[in-house]
Formats: C-alpha cells, structure tokens, sequence
C-alpha cells in the first residue's frame, strides 16, 4: 500500500516544485531531441540522394543499352560522370549547411541545458 500511496503522491504533484522539476526534465531532454532530429533528417536527406543516383544511373544504363557503338557509350557516360559531380557537389555543400546549423542548435541547446 505504500507504494501505491507514493506513486499516486508523485503522480497529482502540483505547484512550484512539479513546474520546476517539468522544466529540468524539458531542458535535459533538449539536446538529445535535437541529436535525433539532426541524425533522422541527414540520414533522410543521404537516402533522398543515394536513389536520386540510384535513378540516375538507371537512366544511364538505359543509354547505353541503345548505344551503337563505343564513341556513343564513352559521351553518354562522360555525360553522365560531370552531372554526378555536380550533384555530389551541390549534395556535399547543402549537408555541410545543415551540419553547420546543427552545430549551432547543439550549443545553444547545451548551453539552456545547463541548470541556472
């Protein structure tokens, strides 16, 4: 029973103290929200790209099914060789944007994690 009477005290907590200690847990769950959020949206935005090329190359191989000969093969896949570039390119400089902003969530967030 006396558990039970416990457990019903620390569940109808009420006042300044329950407010108090709600806010601590809010704030030490901050950053590691933050670290799941930022590794489920890169980890996404990694898959997004791995099937845009995935597609890519499937189209590259599409071409190269109906080319004549080896000149045809060499420009379609020479073609193909500088858009990926590009792309890896552009893919590279928009994940270390988003590392950048994360990095900066992550200290903030360490830094109003720390108890006042």
């Amino acid at each position: 029973m006396g558990a039970i009477a416990a457990d019903e005290r620390l569940s109808n907590a009420s006042g300044p103290g329950a407010a108090a200690t709600e806010d601590e847990i809010e704030r030490a769950l901050k950053l590691p929200r933050l670290l799941i959020d930022a590794n489920l949206s890169a980890g996404a935005a990694l898959l997004g790209f791995a099937g845009h090329c995935v597609h890519a190359e499937t189209e590259l191989f599409e071409r190269l099914s109906v080319c004549r000969d080896l000149d045809e093969a060499r420009s379609a896949y020479g073609r193909f060789v500088e858009a990926m570039i590009g792309e890896y390119g552009r893919e590279l400089t928009e994940l270390a944007a988003s590392a950048r902003e994360n990095a900066a969530r992550f200290a903030g967030a360490a830094t109003t994690a720390r108890p006042a």
